[in-house]
Formats: C-alpha cells, sequence, structure tokens
C-alpha cells in the first residue's frame, strides 16, 4: 500500500494511491493484482512553448501541405489516471514459468496537440451556413489566392482514453553443454482503445491506427517477442524474433491506407576475456 501527494503552483494537487497484492496460491501457482490512481502536470512546453510542423489536410477536395503553429495553453490541467491489473504466475515444471496479466488504464485530461483536419472541417461547415468570425475560421489564415497559409493549434487536455489488453509470457531454462540454455516468448494484445476528444462525443477506436487524426499515440493490435539463449562463464549466444502487427493508416492524402506487420531478427554473441569480469 503506497500514498503519494503531489501539487504544483496554481493547482490545488491530487493524492496517487497504489495497491497491490500477490497470494501465493501454491508452491506452483501465484495470483497477482493492483490497483492505483496517476497525476501528472502540465509541462512548461506545453504551457508556454510552441512547435511548427507542415502536416498533410483536406482542404476544399484538394491533399495539401500546410502550415501549422501549436502554441503552448497556459490554462491546461494536469493529467490523471486510473489503472487495474489481474495476474497469474504458474510454475508447472521445474525451470518453466508462465505468466498472463490482463491490464486496464483510463486516463483523463490528457495533454495532446490539437489536429487540423477538425479545424478545417468545421472552418468549411461554418463558410457553407454563412457564417463570419467564428472560432475555427478565425485560427485559419488564407491568401489572396484562397489557399491555407497557416492553422492555428493548441495544446488541449483530450477528454479521456480508456484501453484495455493482455500480456503473455512465457520462459524456460535447463542446463545444457556446460552452460543454460534459455527460451522466452512474450506477447501483448491491446483489445481496447477508446480516445473521447469531446467528453459529449462518442469514442473512437484508435486499435490497430496510426492515430494520426485521432489524437492518440499510433498503437498496433498485437506486438511479440520470441528468444532462444545460450551461455556459460565465457561464451553467451541469443537469437531474438520481434513482430508488430499492421496498422491502419489514416494520414490525410494517402491512397495506401494499409502498413505491413514488421518481422524483425536479432543475433547477439558475447565472449567474456576475463574470468574476473
Amino acid at each position: 500500500l503506497a500514498t503519494r501527494y503531489e501539487t504544483y503552483d496554481g493547482s490545488s494537487g491530487k493524492l496517487s494511491p497504489k495497491l497491490a497484492i500477490r497470494w501465493d496460491a501454491t508452491e506452483t501457482l501465484a495470483l497477482r493484482g493492483s490497483w492505483g490512481r496517476g497525476y501528472r502536470a502540465p509541462s512548461v512546453y506545453t504551457t508556454r512553448g510552441a512547435q511548427a510542423a507542415q502536416p498533410s489536410v483536406l482542404d476544399r477536395d484538394s491533399y495539401v501541405f500546410v502550415n501549422t503553429l501549436t502554441s503552448g495553453n497556459p490554462d491546461l490541467e494536469p493529467e490523471t489516471s486510473e489503472h487495474v491489473t489481474l495476474g497469474a504466475i504458474w510454475k508447472p515444471l521445474r525451470g518453466l514459468e508462465l505468466t498472463v496479466d490482463a491490464w486496464r488504464f483510463d486516463y483523463s485530461n490528457l495533454v495532446i496537440k490539437e489536429a487540423p483536419q477538425p479545424i478545417i472541417d468545421q472552418a468549411a461547415a461554418d463558410d457553407a451556413a454563412g457564417l463570419s468570425g467564428t472560432e475555427a475560421q478565425k485560427r485559419i489564415t488564407r491568401s489572396s489566392s484562397g489557399s491555407i497559409s497557416m492553422v492555428q493549434l493548441y495544446f488541449i487536455n483530450a477528454s479521456s482514453i480508456e484501453t484495455s489488453g493482455l500480456d503473455l509470457s512465457a520462459r524456460y531454462s535447463r542446463p545444457l553443454l556446460d552452460g543454460t540454455v534459455s527460451a522466452s516468448a512474450t506477447w501483448t494484445l491491446v483489445d481496447q482503445y477508446d480516445i473521447r476528444v469531446d467528453g459529449r462525443g462518442p469514442s473512437v477506436s484508435g486499435v490497430g491506427s496510426t492515430n494520426l487524426n485521432t489524437l492518440g499515440r499510433s498503437l498496433p493490435e498485437n506486438r511479440g517477442e520470441f528468444g532462444v539463449s545460450w551461455q556459460n562463464h565465457r561464451h553467451s549466444l541469443t537469437g531474438l524474433v520481434h513482430y508488430t502487427s499492421g496498422y491502419n493508416n489514416d494520414r490525410a492524402g494517402i491512397t495506401d491506407t494499409t502498413i505491413a506487420s514488421q518481422t524483425t531478427a536479432d543475433i547477439y554473441y558475447g565472449y567474456n576475456v576475463s574470468d574476473t569480469l
């Protein structure tokens, strides 16, 4: 059981408690779980800084690169989070360990950078409605030819992100040839990544997407790593295979919206030149 109280100038402070428990049900089976809350103040960069970029956007039925300036927002609220995990560790054989952990994280008031496309779309809708001087229209600057020359953005507090998934792992080791051979496998499945920018609006699923238009982070649905290694007091040899599932590319102006899965492999060899190391 732990707790922490944090505050900074201009805030009322937050209490961040945490509770974790483990029960060794048998000699081979252990159950564990945790619950906690987190708190993070906005950085100086997001409250006072600025960032320039030139993303691709859709404007008047054409894809163009547009200048954007994201300015700091001194009225940002601190980010808060809550997490719950439940898991088990099973050792059915000597040298073999299997683990499974289910997790869920709920984030509120996340500090993120605004996306330009919703502002451009809202300004176009305001134009079509015959409005003038709206918030969206004021944040878009056009040249004499009518093309967009600048979009003003801000760092904002997103309403919430809710994510959950499953972590699986297996490890096995045994003596072999005057050394120890080990094999391992880890796998992460993300089954929920719901992003809600407007607390009154619907959530958008960001699982398996680059999330360039949803204000979330790029997140594959599946990731895994598989490894085999052997080592003794002098030599070590390790082989690893990494897998990341494919993405849906939601960047504006892209004709091929798929990003294929990726598999990479690494091989490491080490030699200990001294028995004293």
